[in-house]
């Protein structure tokens, strides 16, 4: 007979509750979880990815050392053993903040915290990973005007705006909050009488379902939003009780976007002058509006600009805190790690002083330039910066300067071709983990337990940490050597242990939302206000206010390629994949077997390009074959190419071989990866 195990999908953020059905160590069936907030019982077509990932031969099953011949197995002893002794060197010869952690997209904490502890035991500060290019930029806009960052309040609002993001495709309607049954977010909006209204140059999923659909030209949103704010301002249609004694240095704003008129933004955006004004009118006037940013606002080298115009919004109508606006929702407290942190300075924080983490231009630059301050060593977990960061062969060429390099995952990837050292890692449903959600109904926690044991030697990156640690003579500060005691340490401060949530499975630890608390505490920003006008970003030698500049990577701003490369290119991520996991299992594979490249048909007439044919993609950095889509998602002179593939276990095109890396985004190092000039042709 099938046991039955609560547990949680890892292969987004929404972390779905799922039922795993097991019989003698094997999982037979996934179903979702009825009884859980976030899905009600809904699975995306992913989550039938979980069992044939745990099972697939592809695995990394044991420790493997690069020798000249190629990669070797090894015990772990000799693999700890190995790590150790290249990392103490490195440690000794150039000092502990020469080592570098690159993380992956945080859809697990255990994705989150790995090797987190160990940086702090070992003395350095500098993390890196994907944060340039995926939901820190947009955080950096919001924390540095409202001290934090705000959820959309989806579950009550009476005007929805997805700007920029495509949550039916990625099924994430939120940064880190639950909306009860996500999957019927825009069904129950339009069933109270809420309007649906999303801004993308894209027809998405997501669009298609709206009530409106504004279709700005790619990466002009800054102009859009200023506009609206000037008429906003204009029309006198702003809270201006909220503005005036919230909001500083209103009148530098008021005279910031005055010449800044629909008309101006018309012919930067191709969205006609009156829609700008109804759009502005719709959202000022609308009580209880809510914005929600998405990822495609991150992938730009103006992206950090656009945000701050969508926050200056959001400050201009009083949206901020309020019922179905943008609220600070209830969070369940928790013990970040490292709880030891070092001293110095991260790397690049001269010239990122803003952004929390070390942007990834940072490391790629100063490997590349072999500057003395320079990464020596890194240690990778769940990330592959090969495929994920732009200009695929100069990031392969980057991190071949480094002395060492050790990655820990679940299959080989692109980057773990590199490196010297590749330690298998245990999957979702092979260890402990848990996820905290927010909600208006209050913060509340749900737990991934383990149901199966991990393949070959693979075990859980926390006793893998550990044992480095112990290896090294550093673990005297660990305050945990395993899973287990990881979850509970980091919920002590919720007064959570994992038994509590192997009893109860989701258990809420803060109450329900309070609105409007800035009235009590204000905000949590040097004046206590909204900080729209950033002294933060002037003494950064940034603009106060956001400013609209044409990417550095497009036609207007780089006429001698747009000669060449006379199209624009957006990348597109299938819903059936996660990032780069997925591609190479037959569960999705069958689905979606191979990149496509979307053109629109008036673009594919002028190459003689037809429905499925091969076509070679051509940017200054590279060129890929990829079979095309004759499409009218796209606009003319827009193409969208499919991202997540390249790695060794697909051996298909990576579309981060087109993109370029020598611009990036002057607050958050986020490389044009949204947004670059190619040529399609025929062949």
């Amino acid at each position: 007979m099938d046991k039955m195990i609560r547990s949680l999908c890892g292969f987004c953020h929404s972390n779905c509750g799922i039922i795993v059905r097991v019989r003698d160590g094997k999982i037979t069936r996934i179903e979702g979880d009825p009884e859980n907030p976030v899905n009600r019982g809904y699975l995306c077509p992913k989550a039938q990815a979980l069992k044939p990932m745990i099972e697939s031969e592809e695995r990394l099953k044991f420790p493997l050392k690069k020798m000249k011949s190629g990669f070797v197995k090894v015990s772990w002893d000799e693999a700890l053993n190995l790590a150790a002794d290249k990392l103490t060197h490195v440690r000794q010869a150039y000092g502990p903040e020469s080592l570098v952690l690159c993380g992956g997209a945080p859809v697990t904490y255990v994705a989150r915290d790995g090797f987190r502890q160990f940086m702090g035991v070992f003395g350095s500060p500098n993390f890196t990973g994907a944060s340039n290019l995926c939901h820190v930029p947009r955080k950096v806009a919001f924390d540095d005007a409202f001290g934090g960052m705000p959820e959309p309040d989806l579950e009550n609002s009476r005007l929805i705006i997805f700007w920029a993001g495509n949550p039916v495709n990625t099924t994430r309607f939120t940064g880190h909050a639950s909306v009860d049954g996500f999957n019927r977010t825009i069904s129950r909006a339009k069933e109270r009488g809420a309007n649906v209204v999303v801004i993308d140059p894209v027809r998405t999923e997501t669009a298609a379902l709206a009530d409106e659909w504004v279709r700005p030209n790619i990466a002009t949103d800054t102009a859009l939003g200023l506009a609206m704010a000037r008429t906003i301002i204009k029309e006198n249609l702003y809270d201006r009780a909220f503005v005036e004694k919230w909001v500083i240095r209103f009148d530098e704003i008021k005279k910031h976007v005055e010449p800044l008129t629909p008309e101006w933004a018309e012919k930067i955006t191709a969205v006609p002058a009156d829609r700008i004004r109804e759009l502005a009118r719709l959202y000022a006037t609308t009580e209880g509006a809510a914005i929600k940013d998405g990822n495609g606002l991150d992938m730009h080298s103006t992206g950090v600009d656009m945000v701050r115009t969508i926050v200056l919004l959001i400050a201009l109508t009083g949206n901020i805190d309020n019922k179905g606006g943008n609220p600070f929702l209830p969070f369940v407290p928790q013990t970040p790690l490292p709880n030891v942190r070092s001293e110095k300075r991260s790397m690049g924080r001269e010239q990122f002083p803003l952004f929390p983490a070390v942007p990834f231009p940072v490391v790629k630059e100063r490997l590349m330039g072999e500057a003395p301050e320079r990464p020596r060593a890194i240690i990778v977990h769940h990330s592959n910066p090969v495929l994920v960061q732009a200009n695929r062969e100069r990031t392969k060429q980057a991190l071949e300067k480094l002395e060492f390099m050790m990655v820990m995952d679940i299959f080989p990837t692109a980057t773990t071709e590199l490196a010297d050292l590749v330690l298998p890692a245990a999957a979702d449903l092979e260890m402990v983990d848990y996820r905290a959600f927010s909600s208006t109904k209050g913060g509340f926690l749900a737990l991934r337990e383990k149901v199966v044991e991990p393949p070959g030697s693979a075990r859980p990156v926390f006793e893998v940490e550990y044992g480095l640690a112990k290896k090294m003579g550093i673990e005297q500060n660990y305050p945990f050597r395993n899973a287990e005691e990881w979850l509970n340490f980091v919920l002590k401060p919720a007064k959570v242990s994992l038994d509590d949530l192997r009893r109860e499975h989701v258990i809420y630890g803060s109450p329900a939302v309070v609105y409007k608390k800035y009235e009590r505490e204000g905000f949590k920003t040097p004046s206590g206000k909204v900080e729209c006008y950033s002294e933060r970003f002037e003494k950064a030698g940034r603009q106060a206010l956001p400013v609209f500049e044409y990417p550095k990577e497009s036609p207007t701003a780089r006429p001698d390629l747009a000669k060449k490369y006379t199209l624009c290119a957006t990348t597109r991520r299938p819903a059936e994949f996660v990032h780069t996991k997925l591609v190479n299992l037959p569960t999705a594979g069958r689905i979606y077997p191979d990149p496509i490249v979307k053109l629109n048909a008036s673009d594919a007439s002028k190459r003689d390009v037809k429905q499925d044919d091969m076509v070679e993609v051509e940017s200054r950095t590279g060129k890929i074959r990829l079979k095309a889509n004759i499409s009218e998602e796209v606009t003319p002179g827009l193409v969208t190419i499919d991202f997540g593939w390249g790695n060794p276990t697909d051996k298909k095109a990576s579309i981060n071989s087109l993109s370029p890396d020598d611009v990036w985004d002057p607050v958050s190092g986020g490389y044009p990866n949204r947004l670059f000039l190619c040529e399609v042709k025929k062949g």
